[in-house]
């Protein structure tokens, strides 16, 4: 096969994954406009419980952001959902990934609290809206909580134990194929803006980065478009 040849195949492949994610009947406007509301909700609920785990009060500018980036994060999840029901599960994790990345950027920590939150939630919505089998949901947990747990060993405290268990957590709902992306993209981010601040003289080579942002927009590139990146790299 030629290299043109292999390139046209790969284009294909990656056209041919984003249509059959879009192909579906679309949401009665109502269920659109309600889960949009609830993941501004879930979002804004989290800002305003996270002073909780850090030594000042939020800023309004940040609780607001929250809510807007949760309705946001919401309607794209709605796209891609054949229904409200089956989205709530992704709503909650992304309320959970937003609250987690406003906590790390304050306090360098991702509260075991919302951890726990996420994970105990998981067995009863994969039981009312399953995604996947739970083997494939199990296998996102160990790939994304295992991986991490190498990295952290790895550089001997480089990676902080919330991280590792904030993967495991999220590769519950996405999956194995999912996770993979997620944790992809997030090295990817972190890799390049640390690189970044570096350069720019924001940080030093011994300052601590929070990693639990660039894991949540892992995440949710992943949930978003992982099987469809996934797939057009011919698995």
């Amino acid at each position: 096969m030629t290299v043109g040849a292999k390139r046209d195949r790969s284009r294909g492949q990656m056209d041919g994954a984003l249509a059959v994610t879009h192909r579906r009947e679309r949401m009665p406007v109502w269920q659109e406009a309600a889960g949009v509301l609830l993941g501004g909700v879930l979002a804004l609920a989290g800002a305003a419980i996270s002073p909780r785990w850090t030594t000042r009060r939020r800023r309004a500018w940040e609780v607001a952001a929250c809510a807007l980036s949760g309705g946001l994060v919401a309607r794209l999840i709605l796209d891609r959902a054949p229904g409200l029901g089956a989205a709530v599960p992704q709503l909650l994790l992304a309320a959970v990934l937003i609250t987690a990345s406003l906590v790390d950027l304050h306090e360098r920590i991702i509260p075991n609290e919302l951890v726990l939150v996420t994970v105990a939630a998981w067995p009863v919505l994969h039981l009312l809206v399953p995604r996947f089998s739970w083997v494939w949901a199990l296998g996102g947990a160990a790939l994304g909580g295992g991986t991490l747990l190498l990295v952290a060993l790895a550089t001997r405290g480089g990676m902080g134990m919330g991280d590792v268990k904030l993967a495991g957590a999220f590769g519950l709902y996405l999956g194995l194929s999912e996770t993979f992306v997620a944790l992809a993209v997030a090295f990817l981010l972190g890799g390049l803006v640390s690189l970044a601040l570096l350069a720019l003289g924001v940080v030093g080579r011994k300052d601590h980065i929070p990693f639990g942002p660039f894991l949540a927009a892992g995440a949710l590139v992943g949930l978003l478009y992982g099987d469809p990146l996934f797939r057009a790299l011919g698995y």
